[in-house]
């Protein structure tokens, strides 16, 4: 045999048990039978394989004429593109496929026929739609509004734009993590806001006490301790706090319990020092007497101030008003140990030295941290993506003193009351 021989293709529907051959398929006509039969696709789908082909020829026929004319060095350019499927980059590649004439073949998502171009736009969602317009003006062309309008319909299309986030295009199918957004919103339907970058741009409708309308036409609450909402994880009796954001909120009341208690004994003891070792020195006994009755004041407003009125400021007047009661006692226990240096000081003005340096730097503790809450501090803002390094760093100093001072402030409510 002639090995040089051209040799005649077999006619395969002659084989016994062999499947037909549609030749009309093969025809350059067949394309156009299938989109003008009613049967087999819909009038949506016949007219956006018409356009596709139609924005196809016009950009084919110009390329088509540079490669045979003007400008060859086109076509290998043009087979080196290849559609990365997995992040749909565009990269570089010598791969080609040769066609029976010897001429390469582009393998790339435009190589694709008409129709399977639409089934891929009609599965992908609306982010990555607009991920791929941004790919080459060709895609930006075929994936035109007018095109995913008609291609999905109007409804589905209001369904998709109103399940991503604007800012971002994170798609959530329960809107569960997305802001609701009405009609009156600029950009409507594509107007909600995922939680996320709502916390980044300081949204106004997250606000602690005040609820938040979800996509979903559900309310939550912001945390009071992280500031983020509630979607899941609610403590118990306790919708406004996450589980462990409550768990840490009580351990705070559980220590604000116990140093209450040593502070209040701090007051007593020293009271009861000054009474037994200092009761004729007036710049001792006086002063100790009037900061314990200034104790049960500060007592008084703790108790009785609620989670609405704000008496941050007489607490401070008060505060600051005991911890100058306790600078004389303490001035003239320390000139009394200075005016007599070669005497033994004896144990009693010793502890009563310290108890007392002890009730003025606790009471100035809590007058720093009263000036705090009277600056109506946001507990919540450092938690959020944009906090700045000096929030962050300003804010455990500042928590630490709201917990030693009055951890209730994180339940108080909004607006304020400072009558």
């Amino acid at each position: 045999m002639d090995p040089t021989a051209r040799v005649e293709p077999a006619d395969i529907s002659t084989i016994p048990g062999a499947a037909p051959v549609d030749r009309a398929a093969n025809t350059p006509g067949g394309i156009h039978e299938l989109i003008s039969s009613r049967e087999r696709l819909s009038e949506t789908v016949r007219n956006s394989i018409i356009s596709i082909k139609s924005k196809r020829s016009s950009t084919s026929g110009s390329l088509w004429r540079a490669r045979r004319g003007k400008a060859p060095q086109l076509e290998k350019a043009d087979a080196e593109v290849i559609v990365d499927g997995r992040d749909g980059d565009a990269r570089k590649s010598a791969v080609g496929r040769s066609d029976r004439d010897g001429t390469k073949r582009p393998l790339h998502l435009l190589a694709l026929p008409a129709e399977l171009q639409l089934m891929i736009l009609a599965r992908l969602r609306f982010a990555d739609v607009e991920r791929l317009r941004r790919t080459c003006k060709t895609l930006r062309a075929i994936a035109d509004p007018r095109q995913i309008r008609t291609l999905w319909g109007p409804m589905q299309l209001q369904m998709e734009l109103m399940g991503h986030c604007k800012s971002c295009l994170m798609y959530d199918p329960f809107r569960s993590r997305l802001l609701l957004s009405t009609p009156l919103d600029p950009g409507y339907p594509l107007a909600s806001r995922c939680i996320e970058c709502a916390l980044k741009d300081d949204d106004p409708r997250i606000k602690i006490g005040r609820k938040i309308s979800l996509a979903n036409f559900e309310t939550v609450w912001p945390c009071r301790h992280c500031g983020r909402p509630v979607i899941e994880g609610a403590s118990y009796g306790h919708e406004q706090f996450h589980r462990n954001c409550y768990k840490a909120y009580s351990d705070a009341l559980f220590g604000f319990f116990i140093l209450g208690w040593i502070q209040f004994s701090l007051g007593v003891v020293g009271l009861a020092l000054a009474v037994k070792f200092f009761r004729g020195a007036i710049m001792v006994f006086a002063p100790a007497v009037t900061a314990f009755l200034q104790l049960w004041i500060c007592l008084f407003f703790l108790i009785f101030r609620g989670n609405r009125v704000r008496t941050y400021v007489y607490t401070l007047f008060f505060e600051l008003a005991t911890v100058g009661c306790w600078i004389p006692p303490v001035y003239y226990i320390a000139m009394d140990i200075a005016g007599n240096p070669d005497e033994p000081v004896p144990t009693s003005t010793q502890a009563t030295l310290a108890i007392f340096a002890l009730n003025m730097f606790f009471r100035l503790l809590n007058a720093f941290g009263n000036i705090v809450l009277l600056f109506e501090y946001d507990m919540t803002r450092a938690h959020r993506p944009t906090a700045s390094t000096w929030r962050k760093t300003v804010h455990p100093f500042a928590m630490a003193l709201i917990r030693w001072t009055y951890p209730q402030a994180m339940e108080q409510k909004y607006p304020p009351d400072y009558n």
